[in-house]
């Protein structure tokens, strides 16, 4: 889908600037052209600083949406201006979201697991509901004998999470479910960097930093680092 905008293109620089003015702040931003988290906002190291992620298409945003984004950055519970920033996402790119239902191969709904619920509460706590991403349970794999399991993955080029689907049983504590989708959401969330010589770079120092602050990441760690867990979902 072709991108219309009819506000001229800014420099990152004037539009940093102009987001200070009119937040009050003093603000780190990164524009991206990461389609699967249009803009994030997180606490800077600096006192009253923030660091803010953008695609590339708010460089055209027009002042209405500008107004809204620099109230959004400061309270992100203001459902009014986040309306106004999503308007304008969805008006220039055709958004992906995950969906309960089986769509184009999309299946969120386990039988004790709903991914799309995991998702979006996930989103709200952790993200400030900028992820755009589809989410599936992965096909069950050949009944075998399994020496291990990947229990989530993302793909950046289809903007899609696969979680396993052997992670959708009574047994399985829904902080661990809830960790493995937090991990795959938060690859989405930083995308993936390459090296100079073209290798990709999944688990960065960010990752890592910001993964360990999740509040059940020990917790789920002690889990899966159970033997008798792991006996139970590969048996």
């Amino acid at each position: 889908m072709a991108i219309q905008l009819e506000f001229a293109w800014r420099d990152p620089e004037s539009l940093r600037a102009e987001l200070e003015k009119r937040t009050g702040l003093r603000i780190d931003l990164t524009i991206t052209n990461n389609r699967s988290t249009m803009m994030s906002v997180r606490r800077g190291r600096a006192r009253h600083s923030i660091d803010v992620r953008l695609h590339r298409i708010f460089l055209a945003a027009d002042t209405g949406v500008l107004r809204s984004l620099a109230v959004w950055l400061v309270n992100p519970q203001s459902s009014r201006d986040a309306a106004v920033v999503d308007t304008f996402i969805n008006s220039n790119f055709c958004p992906v979201r995950a969906d309960t239902n089986k769509n184009n191969g999309v299946i969120t709904k386990g039988s004790v697991f709903d991914l799309a619920v995991l998702f979006r509460s996930l989103n709200a706590e952790h993200f400030g509901d900028s992820i755009r991403a589809n989410i599936t349970w992965g096909r069950m794999p050949p009944a075998r004998r399994r020496r291990s399991i990947r229990f989530g993955s993302y793909y950046p080029t289809d903007n899609l999470i696969r979680i396993h689907p052997l992670l959708d049983q009574e047994f399985v504590p829904v902080y661990f479910a809830r960790y493995i989708v937090f991990h795959e959401m938060l690859h989405a969330y930083l995308g993936i960097e390459e090296t100079d010589s073209g290798r990709r770079r999944y688990h960065t120092r960010e990752f890592s930093r910001i993964e360990e602050k999740y509040p059940d990441y020990a917790r789920a760690l002690k889990w899966q680092s159970n033997p008798g867990n792991l006996k139970k979902l590969l048996r």
